[in-house]
């Protein structure tokens, strides 16, 4: 029982606005670093995730059909379109619990906070931050909302504008640790992420939980905005991962681990390790790889160790097949790259339905035919193709032509939202795309058996 004068604190996710949402293990782990960091300091802390579809407090009839996987859709309303998007045959929606009963779970089921520390994801999802502060205020008004996390720190101006939050904090926890403890009226512990882990237990009734084993990334991809966010590549220790796991696993009993690192397989050595922890370990588990993982590296040796540790879901990063498009991206992999790591996936024992690939669409300067020739690359080899539209990001190298390419203002983070492609060429349309994508689906029709 936490005493009276303990301070406390409240973290926020906040509610997605978009066209399109899924829950491919969509899950707050900055909020998970934050809490581990206040508890470590003596905060009495508690988590109010507006988009959670296992939320206690959505009613049985409004949860969305949950996967075995730990995915599924998360619970929406149509809400009415930002002006400033362009018309598309698309529903806008909210994504999370409906305002009247987030609002009744905020008034019975948590004590009001000294503090609301919220996070943010995707810039195009400012509207969504904006009505979760909203929310906040209309019920405790003379608590104050701090912001942060990815567009909190990418769109800073906007979010101090827009945001409606008391104050945005940008950049990463460490560099923030000194105001943040000012702010909160105690002192917190030194942000010392290989000793304290990520307080997933606040988030109750989960079936999935989100994995990273670094931070930062070693390749320099110009359409990504991670260098941004984190500079540098900081790699947690296989026995820190370890820890972690058996957190997650043997205390909380979770079976689907989410593994968020794209550069994971970078430093083979460590991932091989790492992978030889998670074969020995006695709780049984499976691995998804969500976001693409780089294959430079995945080595017939590294796709079996894989295998041993409970990948089930293997999503790999190709992005394209034209080879001077892959050089001015970054280098970061090479069609030669694609085609071993796809053979070693195979020989280890993945099937063709345990892996997909990303092959980005709608990059500035991209047309429809390098769009195809990379499909076609990837239907070869009976894979799952996943379509990535492109979404600019500020603070990534590509995005100067970005804004130079689009039909439309990027700096608005609202138009930076991929579905409407905002860089899309004059071939490469909403349109072209939904044609492209409904190629990938015959594809795949006619393959079934009879």
């Amino acid at each position: 029982m936490k005493s009276r004068d303990t301070r406390r604190v409240l973290l926020v996710n906040p509610w997605i606005h978009d066209f399109a949402a899924f829950d491919f293990w969509a899950r707050p782990l900055g909020l998970f670093w934050l809490g581990g960091l206040l508890l470590e300091s003596g905060f009495s802390v508690d988590l109010f995730d507006l988009t959670d579809p296992l939320s206690p407090f959505l009613p049985e009839h409004l949860r969305p059909a949950r996967r075995s996987i730990g995915a599924g859709r998360f619970y929406r309303e149509e809400i009415p379109r930002p002006d400033v998007l362009p018309n598309i045959m698309r529903r806008f929606c909210r994504y999370g619990l409906p305002p009247e009963i987030a609002r009744i779970a905020l008034e019975t089921s948590f004590e009001k906070p000294d503090a609301v520390l919220m996070t943010s994801m995707m810039t195009y999802w400012a509207s969504g931050v904006r009505e979760s502060v909203e929310l906040v205020k209309s019920l405790w008004p003379d608590v104050p909302v701090y912001l942060g996390g990815v567009y909190a720190t990418l769109c800073a101006e906007h979010a101090r504008a827009e945001s409606g939050a008391d104050l945005v904090f940008s950049g990463a926890l460490e560099s923030n640790v000194e105001l943040l403890s000012g702010l909160l009226g105690k002192k917190l512990v030194e942000p010392d992420f290989e000793n304290i882990l990520p307080a997933h237990q606040l988030a109750r009734h989960a079936d999935a939980a989100a994995l990273m084993t670094s931070r930062g990334c070693p390749y320099n991809c110009i359409y990504c905005g991670v260098k941004a966010l984190h500079p540098q590549w900081d790699r947690l220790s296989s026995e820190r991962v370890e820890r972690e796991i058996h957190l997650i696993v043997g205390e909380l009993g979770i079976r689907n681990l989410a593994l968020f690192d794209d550069a994971f397989l970078a430093d083979n050595e460590r991932a091989l390790d790492i992978m030889r922890r998670m074969a020995a370990m006695k709780d049984h588990f499976e691995i998804h790889a969500a976001s693409g993982i780089s294959i430079r590296g995945l080595k017939l040796e590294t796709a079996r160790a894989m295998k041993r540790a409970g990948f089930r879901t293997v999503r790999i990063g190709l992005e394209t097949a034209d080879p001077a498009t892959q050089r001015r991206l970054g280098g970061k992999v090479t069609n030669d790259e694609f085609e071993a790591a796809c053979a070693n996936l195979a020989e280890a024992g993945f099937s063709k339905d345990e892996v997909g690939v990303y092959v980005m669409v709608g990059l500035p300067e991209q047309n429809r035919e390098e769009v195809e020739r990379s499909v076609d690359l990837v239907l070869q080899h009976g894979l799952r193709v996943h379509l990535t539209e492109y979404s600019p990001i500020p603070g990534s190298p590509l995005f100067e032509a970005s804004c130079a390419a689009s039909r439309y203002d990027v700096s608005e983070p609202l138009l930076q939202n991929p579905t409407i492609l905002p860089c899309g060429g004059p071939d490469l349309g909403i349109n072209e795309v939904n044609i492209i994508k409904r190629r990938i689906a015959g594809f795949f029709r006619q393959k079934l058996p009879a």
